[in-house]
């Protein structure tokens, strides 16, 4: 005999009833089967809304800035100043704010906002050697007077005003995400130290603002055999201190080792990642949400690429480093290599950021409408 509604046990109507699993093709499907009462339906429309307004992306509304500066600040670094073409923009950045910036053939990136004001802001971009696109589009084609178009500012970094000190550590290019957070840190006569690796005093971008900070900064040279000793350094660290960390994988893997061998939690240390290790064994998806759809993302490609090409803007993405959190996705089953900073250990359970995280094997996974 045919089951009129094949799959649907009363275990997963109940699931998705009391547990609000699977997602919102699956509620619509059940609204729409006849046996079921006009209660269990208005429970599960009430549910359904508030999935789609959770899941509801805004749409990103892309306007023009003009480079009015571009400058060496060395030899791998380059500032870029921009102003918003629109005199009546509205645009006032904040300290530790990011930019996504739309560049050549429609590639997006984003970038740490160094100074702003409003209807204008500055970058410090360090030309990567493994650049896709971003840094040596920028770099390379990228001159004084030719507009790009801007999206979403956004406030990343926000200080704890409960705390007596903060500790800033950071190497290279880093520096950009938390410059003018130090400035307005400073100009509020908090306690502040930053500890500042670089290959040579050559390599230090903005080193006027830095020498401004006084001995507030200690820098650390590689060409001179000087090394920033993390552990060192945050084990005695002042009490009550906010620490904020940006350098490449191994500075943040020693920072957050560092900083529970001394019992800090989560809040009391800020990540920003400068750079994606994104590269890794192949893996396979299947998208619960899609029909069971099955994907393979090669050692190469990250699965946010692959979730872009197959279905569109249904998986958002913003730095695309492991920070903001915006590609974060549901997972159902399997093991994932998590990478980034932007989840916590509970949210590590059930969700990974697909731009960044991969999966060991075979994961099952569902994304957004």
């Amino acid at each position: 005999m045919d089951r009129k509604h094949a799959g649907w046990t009363l275990e997963r109507v109940q699931a998705i009833l009391y547990r609000g699993a699977e997602g919102p093709s699956e509620m619509k499907h059940l609204i729409g089967v006849e046996e079921l009462t006009d209660e269990i339906k208005g429970v599960l429309k009430k549910r359904l809304a508030k999935l789609q307004a959770k899941n509801a992306k805004k749409e990103v509304v892309w306007t023009n800035w003009k480079v009015v500066q571009k400058a060496k600040q060395t030899p791998r670094i380059a500032s870029f100043i921009f102003e918003a073409i629109d005199e009546k923009l509205d645009v006032t950045p904040e300290p530790g704010s990011h930019v996504k910036m739309k560049l050549e053939s429609g590639l997006v990136r984003a970038y740490s906002i160094v100074h702003g004001s409003r209807g204008r802001f500055e970058l410090g971009i360090a030309l990567n050697e493994q650049s896709r696109g971003g840094s040596k589009y920028l770099h390379e084609h990228v001159a004084e007077g030719d507009v790009l178009q801007v999206g979403a500012i956004t406030v990343g970094i926000k200080p704890d005003s409960m705390a007596s000190n903060h500790l800033f550590i950071v190497a290279g290019i880093g520096i950009t995400a938390f410059l003018w957070l130090i400035e307005e840190v400073i100009s509020v006569n908090w306690n502040v130290q930053v500890h500042y690796a670089v290959r040579s005093a050559e390599e230090m971008p903005f080193r006027g603002k830095l020498e401004k900070f006084g001995e507030r900064v200690v820098v650390y040279e590689k060409a001179k055999g000087e090394r920033m000793d993390v552990s060192r350094i945050i084990k005695s660290m002042l009490w009550n201190s906010q620490i904020y960390v940006c350098g490449p994988r191994r500075l943040m893997d020693d920072a957050l080792s560092a900083a529970q061998d001394v019992g800090l939690g989560e809040k009391d240390v800020h990540f920003e990642a400068f750079g994606a290790d994104v590269d890794g064994d192949p893996f396979d998806v299947v998208v619960k949400n899609r029909e069971d759809r099955k994907l393979m993302v090669k050692g190469e490609e990250t699965l946010l690429e692959i979730l872009r090409r197959e279905f569109g803007d249904a998986v958002g993405g913003s730095c695309e480093v492991g920070n903001c959190g915006t590609c974060k996705i549901k997972v159902r089953s399997g093991k994932v290599d998590h990478r980034g900073t932007a989840l916590g250990a509970e949210e590590k359970k059930n969700e990974m950021l697909s731009c960044i995280s991969r999966g060991v094997g075979q994961i099952e996974i569902e994304i957004g409408e």
